[in-house]
């Protein structure tokens, strides 16, 4: 069995997190030593890491952990490059790539742009000709969710994603953060997990943006052939619990 966890939305180091009752550094520190607590070595983080002058302390804190790293809304590729070198990386511009083991194909995505450019979408096609299960790791959700950030700060080409997600045939399993709140959605082929963010965290409110910091997680994934399960840890001041 493989367990991986999911950390999003740290915002290390911004004047936003901290106003909002955040203490990123320590909340980061924290869901670390829980994951490593918890005997889980891989961690894929999906984006916003902060401010970039957090980015040295940001890569030093993962040091330990087989990790992985795709750029968020508030992340630039060109303050993400000196710190992070993985072989991908040499010949491109944008954050995204695949990897496969037996039985799964990751897929991660740059949606940093707020959107997915058309050689990713092409790219995207492509690796998604595969007999294996697909996980697919974005910033930003493909699927709407009835949340005050969707309608503000949505994925502006979401419809050209999900057709190729759907036009693939293939069960895709989409893990995402970027809305700061916790949501399972399900359409057609595709099957969305949205993670609580690392730092505060956004009321699934429709008409209105409420932010709190009330608690802070990550996502424990685990994969158990061609299974996957999955469920969310939360600290809400008193240490982790596992919530579902």
């Amino acid at each position: 069995m493989k367990r991986i966890a999911q950390i999003t939305d740290i915002h290390l180091m911004e004047e936003w997190s901290a106003k909002n009752g955040a203490d990123t550094d320590t909340n980061l520190k924290l869901i670390l030593q829980d994951v490593g607590a918890r005997g889980i070595r891989d961690v894929i983080f999906t984006g916003d890491i902060g401010h970039s002058d957090a980015y040295e302390r940001f890569f030093a804190l993962l040091k330990g952990f087989r990790f992985t790293v795709i750029p968020g809304n508030h992340d630039k590729f060109v303050d993400i490059k000196p710190h992070y070198h993985p072989s991908y990386l040499s010949t491109k511009t944008e954050m995204y790539h695949s990897e496969e083991d037996a039985h799964f194909k990751y897929i991660f995505l740059d949606s940093s742009s707020d959107s997915i450019g058309d050689v990713q979408l092409q790219w995207l096609a492509h690796e998604l000709v595969t007999t294996k299960r697909v996980l697919l790791f974005v910033h930003h959700p493909v699927l709407q969710v009835f949340t005050a950030v969707d309608f503000r700060y949505p994925l502006l080409n979401r419809e050209a994603v999900k057709e190729v997600l759907v036009r693939s045939d293939r069960e895709i399993v989409v893990f995402s953060g970027h809305y700061h709140t916790d949501d399972f959605t399900k359409e057609e082929n595709i099957m969305q997990y949205v993670t609580p963010a690392s730092s505060v965290q956004m009321e699934k409110n429709p008409s209105e943006i409420v932010i709190h910091a009330r608690y802070y997680g990550y996502r424990i994934i685990e994969l158990d052939g061609r299974t996957v399960r999955t469920e969310v840890v939360l600290n809400h001041g008193s240490g982790f619990d596992v919530v579902k």
